[in-house]
């Protein structure tokens, strides 16, 4: 007889479906897909700026790439936040409600230096889709927050 447990692998853990979390990833992946868009609209606007010259067209240059950038960096958080939730880590949820306050700050500092546009109101509603779907007990137990 052997000392060693017996060679009987125990069962892996079944996870339940959750269908809010492809909700969630779905989510991600838009404001992903939507920023990183938006970064490349920023980066073409900024190209514009670059041609006309002087120093009020250089300070906007500027502006705009920093601001394509932020986008940029957003659309790659979101997307690993939105693998992470498919992966059903913890800290997705931290993430991706730290990206939706971001999107709503983001969204505030659009609204008060340019010109008022109906498309901000996207970046609110996404926002809060986004934070009430975190927010339901499905989402928040399959992520470990509950």
């Amino acid at each position: 007889m052997s000392a060693l447990p017996s060679a009987n692998p125990s069962p892996m853990p079944t996870t339940a479906r959750v269908p809010l979390i492809g909700l969630l990833r779905v989510l991600l992946l838009a404001e992903a897909v939507a920023t990183l868009v938006l970064a490349i609209f920023l980066s073409l606007l900024a190209g514009g700026e670059a041609d006309i010259g002087g120093s009020v067209a250089a300070d906007t240059e500027t502006s705009l790439r920093f601001a394509a950038g932020g986008a940029f960096l957003f659309a790659i958080f979101a997307a690993v936040a939105s693998r992470g939730a498919r992966r059903r880590r913890a800290w997705a949820w931290t993430m991706a409600a730290i990206l939706q306050v971001l999107l709503a700050i983001g969204t505030g500092v659009a609204v008060m230096t340019a010109e008022w546009h109906p498309a901000y109101l996207i970046g609110f509603a996404l926002a809060a889709v986004v934070m009430i779907v975190l927010s339901t007990g499905p989402v928040r137990h399959a992520l470990g927050q509950a």
